[in-house]
Order: structure tokens, then C-alpha cells, then sequence
């Protein structure tokens, strides 16, 4: 095997392991949106992936419960971060979170079904939260938080 075919072989090897999406998206429908699911039957139990900034994490006797502002994905399922938030969701875990781990301002998505949308506030407005049962959770490393941005290097200490 020459060289070259190497070189091609463990880049690609390298690309992918770059690339990986935290949660296996086959089955899952990436176009549904939290928005959309509110008092919406149809769309219960659908499992999907959503992500976003976590506002708040609460525990009860058995559960788990993250307020999250929402925003769009990229395709590995991780929130993009320079885009317009698109509202509130909730989700619901089975088990105990540390709130100092889940803290308000990290970077998390979801994988999960769509569950029955509930009545809440945000300071004094109501406002109808989209509700996921969660399945797995991905909490996104701080040094992953801003997105992924492509540095290019030419010689020594010229950074573009």
C-alpha cells in the first residue's frame, strides 16, 4: 500500500471520529421542532433530538426536570450557538441530575419522545412548554459550547 493511501485512510478515519453525533439518529425525525409539538396529539411519542442553553435544572422524588431555551441543531445534534433561540422546552428525566453539573448556562441535548405539552410561566407570563421524555442526554463539554470554528495555520505563528 503506498503512502498516499494511507494518508487518504487515516484522514477519513480521523473526519469521522470529528464528526460523530453524540446520540444514533436512524429512526429519529430531525424536523420536528418543539414549537410544533404544542397540543399537538399527533405528534406524541415521536422520538426526537433537541437541544439548547439550560436555563434551569429541578429535581423531584424521582425525576429530573430541565428548562432549556431552545435552539436549532447541527447535524451531530449539538446546539448552534450563534443562532436565534426559538423558545422553551422542558425535559423530563428518570432520576436525579446534579443541578451543579446541569447548571444553568451549559450546553445539553436530548434524545426522547415528544410528551403532552404543560401550562407554566415565565416570570409573571404563561407560556406552553413543549415536554420531552428524555432517553439520553448529552451535556456539551465547555470548550465545545462555541461553535466549531476553522483555523487555518501557514508557517510559524501566522494563524488566519
Amino acid at each position: 500500500m503506498r503512502l498516499s493511501h494511507l494518508v487518504l485512510i487515516a484522514s477519513a478515519l480521523l473526519l469521522n471520529a470529528c464528526a460523530s453525533a453524540p446520540f444514533k439518529m436512524e429512526g429519529i425525525n430531525q424536523s420536528i421542532t418543539p414549537q410544533q409539538t404544542v397540543n399537538k396529539p399527533e405528534l406524541l411519542n415521536q422520538k426526537v433530538v433537541w437541544g439548547g442553553l439550560i436555563i434551569e435544572t429541578r429535581n423531584f422524588e424521582n425525576t429530573s426536570q430541565i428548562e432549556l431555551l431552545n435552539y436549532p441543531l447541527n447535524e451531530n445534534g449539538q446546539p448552534i450557538t450563534s443562532a436565534q433561540p426559538q423558545g422553551r422546552f422542558i425535559v423530563k428525566f428518570n432520576g436525579f441530575l446534579e443541578p451543579a453539573q446541569y447548571a444553568s448556562g451549559r450546553w445539553l441535548s436530548a434524545l426522547g419522545q415528544v410528551q403532552k405539552s404543560e401550562a407554566g410561566k415565565i416570570g409573571e407570563a404563561s407560556y406552553q412548554y413543549p415536554v420531552m421524555k428524555a432517553e439520553q442526554l448529552h451535556l456539551w463539554s465547555e470548550s465545545s459550547e462555541s461553535d466549531v470554528k476553522t483555523r487555518f495555520h501557514f508557517g510559524i505563528g501566522v494563524q488566519l
